[in-house]
């Protein structure tokens, strides 16, 4: 594959994630856990894709490794996975700032395929309406005519 291939593919896969953010207006403007958990349900995303310390706690399901958590510890935020067992992520000094960032990774990591070797990168076929009203919805706001 070319460079200007991978160029290619990689301006696509980012403007689908740029898009799929738009099934959540307002990620960048969450504050605390509970109101990312609500948003995160009103986008359709499963409780089990995703883990919040109090918010949205693990269950017995939520074993699988690889997953997005956030968890307070000594005194931060972190957003990390399960990797071999081991808890390790980023910290964060504000909730609000870890929580925009756990929007941004489940999003990512759920409606949009970055593709791989002789994949296109798309929007999850399950998601594809929904982000496509979003892109429709948007586009009309843009539309305003000064008057």
């Amino acid at each position: 594959m070319s460079r200007a291939d991978i160029q290619a593919r990689v301006r696509k896969g980012s403007m689908l994630r740029t898009a799929a953010l738009l099934l959540c207006p307002g990620w960048d403007l969450l504050r605390d856990r509970f109101q990312a958990v609500e948003m995160l349900r009103a986008a359709g995303i499963p409780d089990p894709a995703y883990g919040v310390q109090d918010a949205n706690p693990p269950g017995s399901a939520y074993s699988a490794e690889e997953l997005p958590q956030l968890v307070h510890r000594d005194g931060h935020w972190t957003l990390g996975s399960l990797q071999r067992g081991i808890f390790s992520g980023r910290a964060y000094d504000t909730e609000a700032q870890a929580v925009q960032l756990l929007v941004q990774w489940v999003i990512f990591s759920y409606v949009v395929s970055m593709g791989g070797e002789g994949i296109e990168p798309h929007i999850v076929p399950r998601y594809r309406d929904a982000v496509r009203r979003a892109l429709a919805e948007t586009t009309s706001l843009t539309d305003v005519t000064p008057r």
